[in-house]
C-alpha cells in the first residue's frame, strides 16, 4: 500500500510538470510566428526549469521501480544472486542521498533569495529544496529495497 501512494503522487507531479512543459513549449513556437499580445520571454526558462525539476523528482520513483539507467539487465543474466549484489548498490546510492542531501542544504543556504533571471519570484534556493526532498525520498526507497532484498536473502527467496 504504501509503495502505491508514493507512485501516484510522483506520477500526478510528472503528468502535471509535463503539461506545464507542453503549454509553455506551445507558447513558444506560437510567439515566434504569431505576434502574440503579451511578449514571452520567461517561456524558455520556465521549460528549461520544470525539465530539470521534472527530472530531479523522477529519480527516486525510477529507482523503486528498477527503471534506473543501471547495470541490472546484465547483472540478471550474469548471475542470479543479484540481491547480494544489488546491496553493494543499495550501500552506495544510500551515502550518495545523503551527500545530496547535505549538498542541497549547503546550497539552498548559499543561494538565498536570488530569483532566476526572468522568473524572479521563483527563487533559486527553492530549485536546490526540491532537489534535497528529492534524495532525501531516494534515501527512503534505498533503505526500504535494503530491508526487502536483506529479509529476501535471509528468507532464502
Amino acid at each position: 500500500m504504501a509503495s502505491d501512494w508514493f507512485d501516484r503522487i510522483t506520477v500526478v507531479v510528472g503528468v502535471i510538470m509535463l503539461n506545464v512543459m507542453l503549454v509553455v513549449g506551445l507558447l513558444q513556437v506560437l510567439n515566434r510566428y504569431i505576434d502574440l499580445p503579451a511578449s514571452l520571454p520567461w517561456t524558455y526558462e520556465v521549460a528549461r526549469t520544470t525539465l530539470a525539476m521534472l527530472s530531479i523528482i523522477a529519480i527516486p520513483y525510477l529507482f523503486k521501480n528498477d527503471a534506473d539507467i543501471s547495470f541490472l539487465p546484465v547483472l540478471r543474466r550474469v548471475t542470479s544472486r543479484t540481491d547480494q549484489l544489488l546491496l553493494v548498490r543499495n550501500v552506495l546510492m544510500a551515502f550518495f542521498s545523503v551527500v545530496l542531501v547535505w549538498s542541497a542544504y549547503l546550497a539552498a543556504q548559499t543561494a538565498g533569495d536570488t530569483g532566476l533571471p526572468l522568473i524572479s519570484w521563483f527563487k533559486v534556493g527553492w530549485g536546490y529544496l526540491l532537489f534535497g526532498a528529492a534524495s532525501a525520498a531516494l534515501f527512503v526507497v534505498v533503505l526500504t529495497d535494503t530491508k526487502q532484498r536483506v529479509g529476501d536473502i535471509i528468507g532464502g527467496t
